[in-house]
């Protein structure tokens, strides 16, 4: 058999860059030319549209297919409205009412009194005009009985209640009590302001109700002893019998006058009218709010007020008085002044 000797060729060795010299570099960069890639060759594109609405498709094939058209006044027609629901009682009073469950229900049904079973529908007499208070028809022939015992115990139930009524002076019978039992606004204003200025209201107010209170006791006690003194231009009838004696009541005042030892002693200081109830120099400026608190409380007791100058170094005297020489006397006093205040 024979054997053939093939020459190996043998591999190709990369080439070692760095080994050349510079002469084999220079060679190497003329052999080499640089020049650009040449561009790429266009591709076919194709594009397919796939209509996906036959109405386009058909929209699309008719509008190539038709023959323009000459420009011409187009009529435009709007689209009717839809129709509104008509109002009704019905959807009102379900607007009303609201979904069950829900809290225009709750209050519809609370204002109703649908839940409560004690809810009675208004009769036809509770439309009517009338009072509404109980009306009690008394007969005509009663009407002194009334007037006799019923008036006086209904008086005696609501004066009282009207004394213990705070800041009520209504209790007093006659109008000028009423008048002067009113507490002046002014007085009110001013003593809210200065909180300090009550204590000395109180102080003169104590000493204005004690002259009150004397008077008014000496005068229901010369009332009940017939020892007030008459208009001097009434006249006086004295019934005298035989042998110039008197009437037996005529003697009894005379006795009442001569003997009441307790009645004999009062004296005209003691039945004075007026009385001085603040002193001040003149030039003293805080005294004219003092005179004033004065004045104030003898206007609330219906009282006379006025100031005098006197003496040497000049002082300035606050007197209260009686308005009439006969003045009423106070069955009870109003509520303190500064209480009210």
């Amino acid at each position: 058999m024979a054997i053939s000797h093939d020459p190996v060729t043998a591999a190709p060795t990369g080439i070692d860059i760095e080994a050349w010299t510079v002469e084999q570099a220079a060679e190497a960069l003329q052999a080499s030319s640089i020049s650009t890639p040449p561009p790429p060759r266009p591709r076919a594109n194709v594009t397919i549209e796939i209509p996906l609405d036959d109405d386009a498709l058909a929209a699309a094939n008719a509008m190539a297919t038709a023959e323009p058209r000459s420009k011409q006044e187009v009529h435009t027609v709007y689209k009717r409205s839809a129709p509104v629901r008509r109002d009704s009682l019905k959807r009102r009073e379900a607007l009303l009412k609201g979904k069950e469950g829900s809290r225009r229900r709750q209050r519809w049904e609370n204002d109703r009194l649908l839940s409560n079973p004690y809810a009675q529908p208004p009769l036809p007499s509770d439309w009517e005009v009338r009072p509404t208070y109980p009306i009690h028809n008394v007969p005509y022939f009663l009407a002194p009985l009334w007037d006799a015992e019923y008036k006086a115990k209904a008086q005696a139930k609501i004066t009282p209640r009207r004394a213990n009524n705070v800041g009520d002076t209504r209790a007093h019978g006659s109008k000028e009590e009423q008048a002067a039992a009113r507490v002046p606004r002014e007085l009110r204003e001013k003593l809210k302001k200065s909180r300090g200025a009550k204590n000395m209201l109180q102080d003169l107010e104590e000493e204005v109700r004690s002259f009150v209170q004397q008077w008014s006791s000496k005068e229901r006690q010369m009332a009940e002893d017939d020892l007030v003194d008459g208009d001097s231009e009434d006249e006086e009838i004295v019934f005298v019998g035989r042998n110039g004696a008197m009437s037996d009541d005529r003697k009894r005042s005379k006795s009442v006058v001569s003997d009441d030892s307790s009645i004999a002693s009062i004296s005209s200081d003691d039945l004075a009218k007026e009385r001085m109830i603040l002193e001040s120099l003149v030039d003293d400026r805080s005294a004219a709010f003092g005179r004033w608190l004065v004045h104030s409380i003898a206007t609330y007791y219906g009282l006379e007020t006025w100031s005098v100058t006197k003496g040497s170094p000049a002082r300035r005297e606050a007197y209260i008085g009686l308005k009439h020489k006969a003045a009423p006397a106070f069955d009870e006093l109003p509520r303190p002044l500064y209480v009210l205040v």
